[in-house]
């Protein structure tokens, strides 16, 4: 067992107002500080973690001399001790200034903002953006772009999280050329630096004309570059070969494969990049009393297309990876939603479709046929099909007032009992990828909720 406790204790001021206008209108201003400390501390248990500190023997954990006081008796979840903080200490300024404003033009607006943030691990950032928005001439349509650079700080699990240790049997030690069971140990980086990513952003809106009253569309597109990005750590068979042949001199000071507890501690560091760009879409209609009916239809759609996802790190013998159109992973090329709705006073009823494209398992394979193939290599791996349908599914859910005070619900996810596509190589137990397919079936929910 592992027992975590996380606090976190906040400070902050803020002051907001309109001290003045200009000539298109008053000007908003937003100021503020802020102060946190985040703390926690992990308790494991004695066989896991091994004797000392909070982790003693007890009537659940008795002493046994079968096994090591130093823990790391079980094959895997050897959960550790750990504890680790960290304080923030962060001022942010924002204005929005009215640019334009006038019949002939229409209304241009200017929101601008900057929060410099000092982290105790990782010094001095600074998070900043301009945005324009033009409502035109034009009844209801609306111009918006925005240029930003924004932060992800690692948290207090990225940074600190307790030792996990795994047995792995027959390693090979390349230094020797034999075999034995070390100890892989996972855990945080406290060097960790906040991920920055610099982001551009262009839409249009659409907003209830009045040719068209109760529609609404926008379309967005968006370029997002994230330069030190938190990655997975290297394996422990990539840690120790990688020092074997020189290739990366520090990780000869993660191992130690001599002595009664050899052992490979592996970890999270800043060494990738990741670049995405896109099309958001949404478009809804509400109609009041369709067919003379007394109730109101609402209809919406959302659509993403991505058409980039490369992440690349910079780990000796990798490649860049495109994830775009892959559905072994969340981005498969195109994803969209789409729901109906009919309310009324006493009832509701909702139809919702979930919706992705085909893709494949992967980008970085080559596919061909078993008597024309080249080399398979760990970069470029050989594969006959390369393809993996997307899917389509079904809800239905509505709802019934049994009164002022009681409502009465269902709702039936997959319909239509869409079964999962298979997914090579996903090591779930399950052999689909849950991220993004239905891995239950049609689903039923059913029940009253209660309003005092």
């Amino acid at each position: 067992f592992q027992h975590t406790i996380q606090t976190q204790d906040v400070a902050s001021v803020s002051v907001s107002g309109e001290p003045f206008s200009l000539w298109a209108g008053p000007v908003s201003v937003a100021a503020g500080a802020e102060y946190r400390r985040e703390f926690y501390r992990a308790v494991a248990d004695p066989y896991g973690n091994g004797v000392g500190g909070a982790s003693q023997y007890d009537a659940d954990y008795p002493a046994d001399p079968l096994l090591s006081t130093g823990g790391g008796n079980f094959y895997a979840g050897n959960y550790r001790n750990g504890t680790g903080s960290y304080n923030v200490a962060e001022a942010f300024l924002e204005f929005n200034i009215p640019l334009i404003n006038s019949t002939g033009l229409g209304v241009v607006n200017l929101n601008t903002a900057g929060r410099a943030t000092n982290y105790s691990t990782s010094g001095s950032v600074n998070a900043w953006k301009v945005c324009l928005t033009w409502d035109t001439p034009l009844d209801g349509l609306r111009l918006r772009t925005v240029r930003s650079q924004d932060v992800r700080a690692p948290n207090l699990n990225d940074l600190f999280c307790p030792v996990t240790s795994t047995n792995l049997p027959n390693f090979t030690d390349p230094f020797t050329n034999t075999t034995l069971t070390v100890s892989q140990n996972a855990s945080g980086n406290p060097n960790l630096k906040p991920e920055i990513a610099q982001n551009f952003e262009f839409g249009a809106v659409l907003a209830n004309p009045h040719w068209a009253p109760g529609f609404n569309a926008s379309i967005d597109y968006y370029n997002i570059k994230v330069a030190g990005a938190i990655i997975g750590g290297l394996s422990a068979a990539q840690e120790v070969q990688y020092c074997y042949d020189g290739s990366v001199p520090a990780a000869c000071s993660a191992f130690n494969l001599n002595g009664a507890n050899p052992y490979v501690n592996v970890t999270t560091f800043n060494a990738g990049s990741i670049q995405t760009s896109g099309v958001d879409y949404e478009v809804s209609y509400q109609h009041p009393h369709p067919l003379g009916l007394s109730g109101n239809l609402i209809l919406r759609a959302l659509a993403t297309n991505v058409q980039d996802f490369t992440t690349t790190n910079s780990l000796p013998g990798t490649i860049p990876v495109q994830s775009a159109g892959v559905n072994t992973g969340s981005t498969p090329d195109w994803k969209a939603l789409f729901v109906q709705t009919y309310t009324t006073r006493h009832y509701s009823v909702s139809v919702q479709e979930r919706w992705f494209s085909n893709g494949v398992f992967g980008t970085q394979y080559v596919v061909c046929d078993a008597g024309d193939c080249p080399a398979s290599t760990t970069n470029n791996p050989t594969i006959n099909t390369n393809t993996m349908k997307g899917a389509t599914y079904i809800d239905l859910s509505g709802t019934y007032n049994l009164g002022k005070h009681a409502v009465a619900y269902f709702k039936i996810d997959n319909l239509m009992n869409v079964d999962p596509v298979p997914s090579p190589q996903t090591n779930t137990g399950l052999d689909v990828n849950p991220a993004l397919y239905d891995t239950l079936g049609r689903f039923y929910h059913a029940g009253v909720r209660f309003r005092f």
